[in-house]
């Protein structure tokens, strides 16, 4: 190292000496002023609040379900006959009267068939006359010891033959009838079609489905409910239903007409119905309904409608305790008379916030 590179290094160190006191220092001034700063900061003053003191009330005990409309009655209607669909007369979703016609078979095949059985009825009916005619003539000749024993007893079995030919050709002609009334295919009781299985030009069987028709005048109210509730579900029970797809505002009554026997095994519950009326038609099967069933009188914590501050889903009362405030989110029921019943989050006894407005937080001082 040369003498003058030496010199430098000693500059340099003398310089930061002379600087560090002064770099100390400011920091300690700052620090000093942001200490003086947090002292002088003035302390959140305490808010005057009207508490009020959470009561016991009374309330209604319901249980609350839901589930779906299903028709009271419900047919997937069979053809009866057996023919080409000549034509059908509904579509998904027709209201339709008892009796009214849903499709039409071809009844020529059938019309020749009646028209044959019936040629043979009155062929039958004129040979049974004959055959009678025959019978009376030889037990006339038998008693007169005219005829041999064999002789009789052949023309008494052809007399028996042909009344019971007669008979099954008329119940034959019975038969016909009935198809040929089954070609027009009628909607067995008032209802609306959900579903339409066949078209014009397709063949059908007697079994064959044509059409599915669930009654609407009358509706069935299917709800489910927990096993652990079961117990407390009685016929004849009284339900209240709102049914969201029109609206939710009105509210349908019914009593509950049957319990399930038994909880099935996969979602641990039962089932229980209703029947609810629907003259106008303006329910349908398979819309959602909610109901409750009453089951008594409850008590629980009750406080003013204004000590509740709703933020989204979530419901919030403040309770002072030890001068401050404490926010609580608080599970509710449906609003009564005067008070809002709370099921889970305050006890009675507690002092609430009556009014809770929007600058009270968590940890404010009340006076």
């Amino acid at each position: 190292m040369t003498v003058s590179s030496i010199r430098v290094t000693l500059r340099r160190l003398e310089l930061l000496m002379l600087l560090t006191p002064l770099s100390l220092a400011g920091a300690c001034s700052r620090s000093s002023a942001e200490t003086a700063t947090k002292a002088a900061a003035p302390e959140v003053a305490p808010i005057a609040a009207k508490l009020v003191v959470a009561r016991e009330i009374s309330i209604p005990r319901v249980l609350t379900l839901s589930g779906s409309l299903v028709g009271a009655d419900q047919a997937q209607v069979a053809a009866g006959a057996a023919g080409k669909v000549l034509a059908t007369y509904v579509e998904r979703g027709s209201v339709v009267k008892k009796g009214t016609p849903l499709a039409r078979l071809d009844a020529r095949m059938l019309n020749a068939q009646a028209q044959e059985v019936t040629a043979q009825v009155e062929s039958l009916r004129a040979q049974q006359a004959q055959a009678q005619l025959d019978c009376a003539r030889t037990q006339q000749m038998f008693d007169k010891g005219a005829i041999a024993k064999a002789d009789f007893d052949r023309s008494q079995t052809q007399c028996v033959t042909a009344k019971w030919s007669l008979a099954g050709a008329e119940a034959r002609r019975v038969q016909l009838a009935e198809s040929l009334r089954d070609t027009d295919i009628r909607a067995p009781f008032t209802g609306m079609v959900v579903q339409r299985s066949v078209s014009a030009g397709e063949y059908v069987r007697p079994d064959s489905p044509v059409a599915t028709v669930v009654s609407t005048d009358s509706l069935r109210i299917e709800l489910t409910v927990p096993e652990a509730d079961l117990a407390t579900v009685k016929m004849g029970q009284s339900i209240e239903m709102r049914i969201p797809a029109t609206g939710g505002n009105t509210v349908y009554h019914g009593k509950l007409k049957y319990i399930g026997p038994s909880v099935r095994a996969q979602s641990r519950d039962g089932i229980v119905e209703a029947i609810l009326d629907n003259p106008a038609h303006e329910l349908r099967p398979g819309m959602f309904v909610t109901a409750q069933i009453a089951l008594g009188v409850q008590t629980v914590v009750g406080v003013p409608r204004t000590a509740i501050r709703k933020e989204g889903i979530q419901n919030h009362v403040f309770v002072a305790s030890g001068g401050k405030l404490e926010d609580r989110l608080v599970q509710i029921g449906d609003a009564q008379a005067q008070d809002v019943p709370v099921v889970n989050g305050l006890k009675a006894g507690e002092q609430v916030v009556e009014n809770a407005t929007a600058e009270l937080h968590d940890g404010v001082r009340v006076k």
